[in-house]
């Protein structure tokens, strides 16, 4: 209903959850975060980087934070579905719930040893998909949860109808294709349908709730650990900010300058920088530990770290503390969604790129063996997010320019110069594969939109918009990842340039690597290299590439890194 306020989708927790968290104090982090390592595990390295087991107790989480997670008894006109007794809330699956406890008349929720951590787990993911974005049901059900005595059986009802909610958005988040699970753009429209059997009512007792919520709930690794710290950082930020004023546009800052902005500038940076010490007197000098904070606040952002205060900087200074708590819960469920399409053995080779981040990792027996910068599709041609196998390596490609293309760029470069085609070694041919001459054809007639008359393809060399290499994998899409013409786009921090395919910079490290394992000489590719024509290496050895879309991960150094959401799938965070 239009007029509940707490429990529409997320927004939920812009005006209430926040402002009672309680998470660990900045001075009390490093103690937990070391108690936690130690419990999971962790051998700390040379570096501050470390080998970590794969499983945390959940003792650890569930005490470490969900303890600390209290909401204010909520109310109000638009809260009215909010219940102090559970006679009074009203269940979305009451019929479901009567064919269940005729089976099982005992409590699933009470009573047992397993109990309590089945609800914090449960709670656990409500709060996680809540802030994911998913329907705005599933932040009721975490709302009323957590004003009430969660020790007080009469809840009993109340947990297992949030309970078969989660499995109805988990069952509607595991039906999404690869596409739809990397956007994630639709998620607080998935309908909370749920689909079980009669079997798996009968067989449903403590145990088995335990199981089901510790399956959804998915690995409890050290990320994991990790996202859930930070969700409950920032809404904590929000908590103790004393006021969410904006950093206003203006001049360049820079180091030694002076300017009234500074020490809010400051003061986000401390946010991010506890364990540095910053000045925080109210001074409007940039003086060099602020630059400093600065340069690794821009590339914790995937900025360029030199410093200066601009736009793209203020962007993130301004980027609201809740709004990173969402961002941090999105991608979170975006790699356990992930995982169903990981089929591969986990050791075997894998290239990733990661669209928001321009960035490609190729990756062996789980260990980056090289990584690479990368230009994407622009907002209006997006790189499409799916997953597929290399099978070939060309050679000098000869580059099919498609339709799009032809019409929206070519043609208006060649009615204000005939000889462009010429110039940059494009051929054309009528749909009979019958060559014909650039010349001819009166471009000022040929129109931009609709059926292009010929095909049009650009001949091999120094022009040729793949360069040297084009790494093909199947796709419904005619994209691939290639080499380019234009490197000097790879020195631009925001690289979303292309019309769809993936230009690689390190190109000719991936074409070796491929090349060499599948057993091709560097004898024999250098000599086809120095033909000059076209030649297609088919690949024994097919190696998998995902195209992925993560706005916040976690690096191997244990950072935390944030990316703009260049294709507006996010256009509720922000």
């Amino acid at each position: 209903m239009k007029s509940v306020v707490i429990g529409l989708g997320v927004y939920l927790f812009s005006l209430h959850l926040y402002a009672a968290v309680s998470l660990l104090a900045p001075e009390e982090q490093a103690v937990v975060q070391s108690n936690t390592l130690e419990q999971a595990g962790m051998v700390e390295l040379k570096g501050g980087a470390a080998v970590i087991a794969t499983k945390v107790d959940d003792d650890v989480v569930s005490q470490r934070l969900l303890s600390r997670l209290d909401w204010p008894q909520a109310g109000g006109a638009s809260q009215r579905w909010l219940a102090n007794r559970a006679d009074n809330y009203q269940l979305r699956y009451p019929q479901l719930q009567q064919r269940i406890y005729a089976y099982h008349p005992q409590a699933l929720w009470y009573g047992y040893a397993q109990a309590r951590k089945a609800r914090d787990q449960l709670q656990w993911l409500l709060f996680e998909l809540s802030l994911a974005g998913a329907p705005e049901q599933i932040s009721r059900w975490l709302v009323q949860l957590n004003i009430i005595d969660s020790s007080d059986a009469q809840w009993e009802s109340l947990y297992t109808d949030a309970f078969l909610g989660v499995i109805a958005c988990y069952q509607q988040l595991m039906a999404l294709d690869y596409s739809q699970s990397m956007a994630l753009n639709h998620i607080a429209e998935l309908p909370l349908q749920l689909f079980i059997d009669q079997a798996w009512i009968a067989n449903l007792n403590q145990q088995q709730v335990y199981q089901q919520v510790m399956t959804l709930r998915g690995e409890l690794d050290i990320e994991r650990l990790r996202y859930r710290q930070q969700m409950l950082y920032w809404l904590n930020v929000a908590q103790q900010r004393t006021e969410n004023t904006r950093i206003a546009n203006g001049p360049l800052i820079r180091l030694g300058d002076s300017d009234p902005r500074v020490p809010l500038i400051r003061e986000r940076l401390i946010e991010f920088d506890s364990n540095h010490q910053l000045l925080e007197q109210n001074l409007p000098l940039f003086e060099s530990e602020t630059y400093n904070a600065l340069q690794r606040f821009q590339q914790q952002h995937g900025l360029k770290a030199d410093g200066i205060v601009g736009k793209d900087t203020l962007y993130w200074l301004n980027f609201q503390p809740l709004e990173r708590s969402k961002m941090l819960a999105k991608n979170l469920l975006r790699q356990q969604l992930l995982e169903r399409f990981l089929v591969m053995p986990p050791n075997q080779q894998r290239i990733v790129v990661n669209v928001p981040a321009y960035q490609m990792s190729y990756i062996d027996q789980d260990i980056e063996l090289f990584r690479s910068k990368v230009v994407v599709g622009r907002a209006s041609r997006a790189t499409p997010l799916l997953v597929s196998e290399i099978s070939s390596v060309v050679i000098h490609p000869y580059w099919n320019v498609p339709r799009t293309i032809v019409r929206k760029d070519i043609i208006p470069k060649l009615r204000l110069d005939p000889s462009y085609v010429q110039r940059l070694g494009f051929e054309l041919f009528d749909y009979q594969g019958q060559a014909v001459e650039p010349e001819q054809v009166d471009w000022t007639l040929v129109k931009d939109t609709g059926r292009f008359p010929y095909r049009m393809r650009q001949r091999p060399g120094s022009a040729n918009a793949l360069g040297n290499y084009k790494f093909y994998f199947a796709n419904q899409f005619a994209v691939y990842l290639h080499d380019t013409s234009s490197p000097e786009l790879f020195s631009e921090s925001q690289r979303a340039f292309s019309s769809g395919c993936v230009r690689v910079e390190a190109a000719e490290s991936l074409a070796e690597q491929l090349l060499k394992q599948d057993g091709y000489s560097q004898r024999y590719k250098q000599s086809l290299m120095a033909k000059g024509e076209p030649k297609w290496l088919p690949l024994r050895k097919r190696v998998p590439v995902y195209l992925v879309y993560f706005t916040s991960w976690f690096d191997s150094s244990g950072s935390l890194n944030y990316r703009k959401d260049i294709y507006n799938f996010d256009p509720q965070i922000g």
